[in-house]
């Protein structure tokens, strides 16, 4: 080992139990969805307040308690509509499937969002055209997210403002899921989230539609999964503009810095550059 690693002081919050630091971290942590957190990644949004650089320079095994806490508590959101992402940031996910972040994230929420906006501006894009593009961008996205070999839960929102019925063509949207389920080595389960949509769609439908998508081997939570409350218009929103909370994070010199799973760490620049700092040897 070597002399800079003696010299760098034990804190005194180590003498905590371990259950003890984590309550402190998760004041430290507090839940503030972020909208698009790293700027060039086509992550939605992020549940939780990410860790400040000041935090993270402190001492290693604190910055490694924190992150690890951190991505236990945080879920990352992804939402597939046909409008969504359309000349916009990661429009197929490929920085997202490039990034070191897709090895340490352990919590997403998929929100399916049926818009009727499109439908009332493009009145000749029939409902067929409308629930492939969805599903192609669900698609995608599960390609990218059986990638994370950390995630663990995933859960699943629907939001159908269309009014235009149509139920059994619109579950097919679902079906991309089903990918999640079909990794032995990695179980995942998904859980329902916010459930907003016409009368005839209510929770015993959805949850009929999404097990004869996941079959046998699907792990279906009941219970309600981390899902944020949002209505359709806070969804456009986080969507088209990327820069409506960016002052809340323009204070951080390092969003987020993480180990991933290969061993190299991971900075990402207040300006939306990546660095990669160590190698595979790297402690």
């Amino acid at each position: 080992m070597s002399e800079s690693c003696l010299d760098i002081p034990t804190p005194p919050i180590f003498r905590l139990p371990l259950e003890l630091r984590q309550q402190i971290y998760s004041h430290l942590l507090p839940k503030q969805p972020i909208s698009h957190p790293l700027p060039s990644v086509g992550i939605t949004s992020v549940s939780h307040k990410p860790p400040t650089s000041n935090l993270l320079s402190t001492h290693p095994q604190l910055t490694a308690e924190i992150l690890d806490h951190f991505y236990s508590i945080s879920s990352w959101k992804l939402i597939f509509s046909h409008a969504f992402n359309f000349f916009r940031v990661d429009p197929e996910l490929r920085n997202l499937e490039r990034s070191q972040i897709l090895n340490r994230i352990r919590k997403v929420e998929v929100v399916f969002f049926c818009d009727i906006l499109l439908l009332k501006e493009y009145p000749s894009f029939g409902l067929e055209s409308f629930c492939a593009e969805i599903r192609r961008r669900a698609t995608r996205a599960c390609e990218v997210l059986n990638k994370a070999p950390c995630l663990r839960n995933v859960t699943v929102s629907w939001i159908d403002t269309t009014l235009t019925g149509g139920w059994d063509e619109k579950a097919t949207i679902l079906h991309p899921l089903r990918s999640l389920a079909d990794v032995a080595e990695r179980p995942i389960t998904l859980c329902i989230g916010e459930l907003n949509g016409p009368p005839d769609v209510d929770r015993e439908k959805f949850v009929k539609a999404l097990r004869d998508v996941l079959g046998e081997s699907g792990h279906l939570d009941m219970g309600q999964g981390d899902a944020a409350v949002e209505g359709p218009s806070r969804l456009r929103m986080l969507a088209f503009d990327v820069r409506q909370e960016r002052q809340k994070i323009g204070n951080y010199r390092r969003l987020a810095s993480c180990r991933g799973c290969s061993g190299y760490e991971l900075e990402v620049e207040r300006n939306g550059s990546e660095r990669v700092v160590g190698s595979e040897s790297a402690v």
